[in-house]
């Protein structure tokens, strides 16, 4: 065989061997960057503790704090879910037994359930009501070995509020208050067709659109450039490894499904999920609906850097559900 012939074929050999490493290497990376993005963000504990510090320099903080402080008068509640995880939840029962009013508080990823404390102060200062807060799955006391970004979660969610009918009686006012992850899994909720009649209105702060493009999102905000055939590695992996469909996690597919009042609320500055995705969603509910931009607010800061005002939005919000005059959340301010 001429040497020209067997040198092209070593040069061939050769290019395929670099090429199959490339694909190799590009193929672990997404592997673990499916890992990163869908697996648990911290170990599930022995048992809830407070943390050793608490930076109360936020109303956040001061919230957990709070929280810690009256966690004597906190129950812990406990279900199964539609798959077989142990689910925990905070449950804060009202001043009087016989309130209908509950508030489920669902917190973000990677958050502390107990952050929502500051949350749930601003609704019991405004009116008595029951408080839920559970540990999303794969968060906090709750199993999981995956994140559910809201997809999952919302089956979660119904199922708190049938729980809670059985623990406190038929004919309930539920209000879905969820911020960033736990907004999305309010939406994706109300839009599903699965909760029950209970549910009343939703508080949704920092709602990503899609999950796809959230993932796009930070993609670009990492690498500054676009992913998307890595992206659709990275999702083909999900279905595989977590039989997560990504391309189902919208909850702006559902909010036209949504037929209960909606308060959007979102930081003008937050980079992390751009406040245009709120946007979006705002655009596509049909059901009575108003969103708050709050200026200069980061990622799910803006009840820290505006807590008057979204303090007095949340009490509109929950005085329409009282007297059904909708038509005053229909706006954007």
């Amino acid at each position: 065989m001429p040497t020209g012939i067997i040198l092209a074929l070593v040069i061939i050999g050769l290019l395929m061997v670099v090429a199959g490493l490339l694909w190799l290497l590009f193929y672990s990376y997404a592997v673990r960057m499916s890992y990163r993005l869908f697996g648990r963000p911290q170990p599930r504990p022995p048992y809830d503790k407070s943390p050793l510090s608490i930076d109360q320099n936020t109303i956040f903080g001061r919230g957990q704090n709070w929280f810690y402080s009256n966690r004597m008068n906190i129950l812990d509640w406990q279900m199964t879910s539609f798959d077989g995880l142990k689910l925990a939840a905070y449950y804060i029962p009202a001043a009087k037994s016989t309130t209908r009013d509950v508030v489920i508080l669902l917190h973000g990823f990677n958050d502390a359930p107990s952050v929502m404390a500051a949350y749930a102060q601003l609704h019991l200062e405004k009116r008595d009501c029951h408080i839920l807060i559970p540990h999303m799955r794969a968060h906090g006391m709750s199993e999981g070995d995956f994140v559910g970004y809201g997809l999952f979660d919302s089956q979660d969610i119904a199922m708190w509020m049938q729980y809670l009918e059985t623990r406190l009686g038929p004919d309930l006012r539920i209000v879905l208050h969820g911020r960033s992850m736990g907004a999305a899994a309010a939406i994706i909720t109300a839009g599903s067709g699965i909760a029950p009649d209970t549910l009343q209105g939703i508080i949704a702060d920092c709602s990503f659109d899609t999950l796809d493009r959230q993932f796009s999102h930070l993609c670009v905000r990492k690498y500054r450039f676009s992913c998307k055939p890595f992206l659709s590695l990275v999702k083909k992996v999900a279905m595989e490894r977590f039989g997560f469909p990504v391309d189902k996690c919208s909850p702006l597919a559902m909010a036209p499904r949504i037929s209960v009042p909606v308060l959007l609320f979102h930081g003008t500055e937050d980079d992390l999920v751009p406040s245009e995705m709120s946007d979006n969603i705002f655009n596509a509910l049909r059901a009575p609906k108003r969103i708050c931009l709050i200026e200069g607010a980061e990622h799910c800061m803006a009840y820290n850097d505006a807590p008057e005002q979204y303090a007095t939005e949340i009490d509109k919000f929950r005085d329409s559900l009282s007297d059904n005059e909708w038509q005053r959340l229909i706006g954007k301010y």
